[in-house]
Order: C-alpha cells, then structure tokens, then sequence
C-alpha cells in the first residue's frame, strides 16, 4: 500500500531524530512520541546526530537551535544540503522564535516548523503531524 497516514510512509514507520542537549526534555519527547507510535533515535549533539545519520535514515528531525559544539543552525544546513526532504522541526527556549526575521531566515535554512520552548504534549504532538504532513508523499 502506497500513500500516508500520521504513523507511516508506506510499509514503514515513521522514524524520528530528536537532537537534544537537556536530557529530561529528550526523555520526554522520546516517550510521548514512542507513545504514540514513532521510531524515536535522540542525540545530544549535532556530531553525535551526524554520526547516526550514517546508518540511520528520519524522516523527521526535531533540533534544538542551542546545543554544545556544533550548533543547531549549522547541523540543519548540513542536514539539509544532505536529504532536503527532510523534515526539520527547530526548538528553543533561548531564542524568541518569534520574530519575523527568525522565521524567514528558519524556512530558508530548510525548517519546516517551529516550536518554542516551553511546549505542551499537546502541542509537540500537533507540531509532528502537522511537519509530517507537510512532507508526505502524494498518493497516486
């Protein structure tokens, strides 16, 4: 069966990368995405995040813009100049990401949605589905 529902791609569950820094909120996202169906890889770091991109294929990725070494701008360039179909989800409780300028200059650098921190469930799980959708293959 081709086509898209809000869990899988085809014959395959949709597989989440959550890049990260706090623990408590990687543990969070891990298991409210996991309970609700997704494949979920978390990393604390972007070099980390690049070392499982070698083996491991999201279709979506949560980044926190604020991470230690690399941070989450540069990692979503790499990102995106390497699987532009991805989708990118940024967050931040340390940027307001909602200015304007922020916007424009996020969905230039490949960003599909944007999520400030502090978040609710509610939101985190609207947020992935909404970024899903906005990257789902048509159906034929």
């Amino acid at each position: 069966m081709t086509g898209y529902d809000i869990l899988h791609f085809g014959d395959f569950m949709i597989k989440i990368l959550v890049v990260e820094d706090d623990a408590s909120v990687s543990e969070l996202v891990q298991t409210v995405l996991e309970g609700e169906g997704y494949l979920v890889i978390t990393s604390p770091s972007a070099e980390r995040a690049k070392q499982l991109l070698q083996t491991e294929k999201p279709e979506l990725a949560m980044i926190d813009i604020i991470l230690p070494g690399q941070g989450g701008l540069d990692l979503i360039l790499d990102l995106h100049a390497s699987n532009p179909d991805l989708g990118i989800i940024i967050t931040s409780g340390k940027i307001d990401m909602t200015i304007t300028t922020f916007k424009v200059l996020a969905h230039q650098f490949g960003v599909i949605s944007i999520l400030p921190k502090p978040f609710t469930v509610e939101e985190l799980l609207s947020t992935v589905k909404e970024t899903l959708a906005g990257i789902a293959p048509t159906s034929k």
